[in-house]
């Protein structure tokens, strides 16, 4: 992304290209449409305010901005109090069916919700989620837009995993119904 960021026509390229991305990325964390445009909102009149303040010298413009996006949930939660449950299930729960074959059979089979799936996440697990297999980001481009770090994004991607799998097994996609 070049510097020339004065531009309404280069701001401009900046929200077509972004908009889908951090509409989604907040979508799929807030289950709101409303509360999701308020905050998308939110954070592109941020990266107007701020956009001198980029430097491509610590951070791609992908990163920059996702963390702009990453830190307005995070005060909106804050605002909201909206409290997440803390990992309360065991992390030897062993799984005979993989999560990318339950989950074909869950949307195309079962015609199942996205957004119910999604929506089980917590608000740590759905970016890791959103980001791996929405923007198909790998676990180090996670690890650089959330500012964490990478066997962290790993094992909170393990987690979500394994928590989606219970819920699709709850909802009746066995092993045998994916062979």
């Amino acid at each position: 992304m070049d510097r020339g960021f004065d531009t309404e026509e280069t701001l401009t390229r900046v929200y077509e290209e972004f908009f889908p991305k951090i509409y989604n990325y907040v979508y799929y964390q807030i289950h709101n449409r409303a509360v999701t445009d308020d905050l998308v909102s939110s954070i592109f009149m941020k990266v107007v305010e701020h956009i001198d303040s980029f430097n491509e010298q610590k951070a791609s413009f992908s990163t920059w901005i996702f963390t702009i996006a990453r830190r307005v949930i995070i005060d909106y939660y804050r605002r909201s109090k909206v409290e997440s449950d803390i990992d309360d299930y065991a992390d030897t729960v062993q799984c005979a069916l993989s999560f990318e074959d339950a989950y074909r059979a869950y949307t195309e089979e079962e015609n199942g919700d996205v957004e119910a799936l999604m929506g089980i996440l917590n608000e740590k697990e759905s970016p890791v989620i959103f980001l791996r297999y929405f923007e198909g980001c790998s676990f180090e481009e996670i690890a650089a837009k959330l500012d964490k770090n990478s066997s962290t994004i790993r094992t909170i991607h393990e987690r979500a995993l394994k928590k989606m799998l219970t819920y699709l097994q709850q909802q009746g996609i066995r092993y045998e119904d994916v062979i």
